[in-house]
């Protein structure tokens, strides 16, 4: 009788620990989901290879720890997840793209070739045509010889250097304290950027220097824009739901966009405005402000996008900004489409992370309408190699279209960087 009730005891206790362990497990998962949907990749990642650590080969861990990664800009580890995330049949063709990307990122393009053979005639014509493009390259590689792509001395460090812009002749950027991740949706008010200045020794040489001492120390948060006249400064920062006066039992952030009167920049308060649409239920962020002042482009989530971060526009009227309109499906699509900027000659530049290409955000262009109802041409590929397998993004065109500046992680997936880039090819 001893013996029958220490055995049950015995598998009670056992199975009473295998259900607390499986508690545990599956808490971990749902930390893990939780820091994944807040945007903490990092957080996330802990969580999702500590689940993977019990059940090894979990599609949905496996999947989710690739993402992490890519998220992360750590294509080298991501690579070692995807293969397993495909063996299974939960694997979708969404999957086998990203698979396929990471593949040819890590310079096994003829293992990605196969997947893109596949891909290619799939139902889903987004995917499709991602895969015909992986497949057919020529396009993007077609004007690659005509343009040249040098990184800018003086100025590049081991931490994040990016969107460039040139105002008086003198070369400003964001400079960022932190190597944190690019990241399209604010995750925490921490303020690590802001604007830095050089002078031009020539094109490809700089000399960093204090220009605006007061605007450099200021926190910023992404790219920026003068306005042609030099007047104003446009700029966006992470704001968080107290500083916007917002109750919630979760803390969340917002980006969004303000004014800076340049004339005030020494006063004790300088005068900066807050855009008349910002709301705290997006994301404002990246503007550009056209050479004659007229229109402002900047990228958001707001209410008319049509997926991730679009471009929208609004003009000057009577001194005040129009509602912003969403520039069209020619430039926006599911996914991100960010760092917008109008050239002199009228082609709206910006970076996408969806639209087909080289791998990473690349650069795209569209050319002005010739059709009322449009605001712009279909978007093509600014090609190789203004773009590269690594992120590009955050480009300036020199009046011409010809020269200017871009950001890019090219050099072995490392943090940001500017360069100078010189082209003979015509748009």
């Amino acid at each position: 009788m001893k013996k029958v009730l220490c055995s049950g005891l015995l598998i009670l206790f056992v199975f009473s620990s295998t259900l607390k362990a499986q508690d545990v497990l599956n808490a971990t998962l749902l930390k893990a989901d939780k820091s994944y949907i807040r945007r903490d990749y990092q957080t996330a990642l802990l969580y999702y290879i500590k689940y993977l650590e019990k059940f090894p080969r979990d599609y949905y861990a496996e999947r989710q720890t690739a993402l992490c990664y890519n998220k992360l800009n750590k294509p080298d580890d991501a690579i070692d997840h995807w293969p397993l995330v495909i063996e299974s049949s939960e694997a979708t063709e969404n999957d086998f793209l990203e698979y396929g990307r990471s593949l040819l990122i890590n310079n096994r393009a003829p293992e990605a070739r196969k997947i893109f053979l596949v891909l290619a005639h799939s139902k889903d014509k987004s995917l499709s045509d991602w895969a015909k493009v992986y497949l057919n390259p020529k396009d993007l590689f077609k004007d690659s010889a005509a343009t040249k792509v040098i990184e800018v001395n003086g100025i590049n460090s081991e931490f994040p250097e990016f969107a460039p812009v040139m105002f008086k002749e003198k070369l400003f950027y964001v400079s960022d304290k932190n190597t944190s991740i690019r990241v399209y949706h604010a995750v925490n008010a921490i303020q690590s950027q802001n604007i830095a200045g050089a002078l031009k020794k020539d094109s490809v040489s700089m000399f960093p220097t204090i220009i605006y001492e007061k605007l450099q120390a200021m926190s910023i948060s992404g790219a920026f824009s003068f306005s042609g006249d030099g007047a104003s400064l446009c700029f966006c920062k992470v704001m968080s739901n107290k500083e916007l006066k917002i109750k919630s039992k979760e803390p969340f952030f917002r980006y969004q966009l303000f004014t800076l009167t340049m004339s005030t920049m020494d006063n004790y308060l300088p005068e900066v405005k807050p855009f008349r649409y910002n709301s705290p239920l997006y994301d404002f962020m990246h503007p550009c402000i056209s050479k004659d002042g007229k229109r402002l482009f900047f990228a958001s989530n707001m209410k008319g996008s049509l997926g991730g971060k679009d471009i929208f526009m609004c003009e000057l009227i009577n001194g005040n900004w129009s509602a912003p309109k969403n520039v069209g499906a020619e430039v926006n699509g599911p996914g991100n489409e960010i760092y917008p900027h109008l050239s002199e000659e009228g082609l709206l530049y910006f970076a996408s992370d969806h639209k087909p290409g080289l791998g990473g955000l690349d650069i795209f262009y569209a050319k002005p309408a010739s059709q009322k109802n449009k605001l712009f041409e279909a978007s093509k590929n600014a090609g190789a190699n203004i773009n590269s397998r690594f992120d590009d993004f955050g480009i300036y065109v020199l009046k011409g279209g010809k020269k200017g500046y871009l950001s890019s992680n090219r050099k072995n997936n490392s943090s940001d960087d500017i360069y100078y880039f010189v082209s003979k090819a015509s748009n």
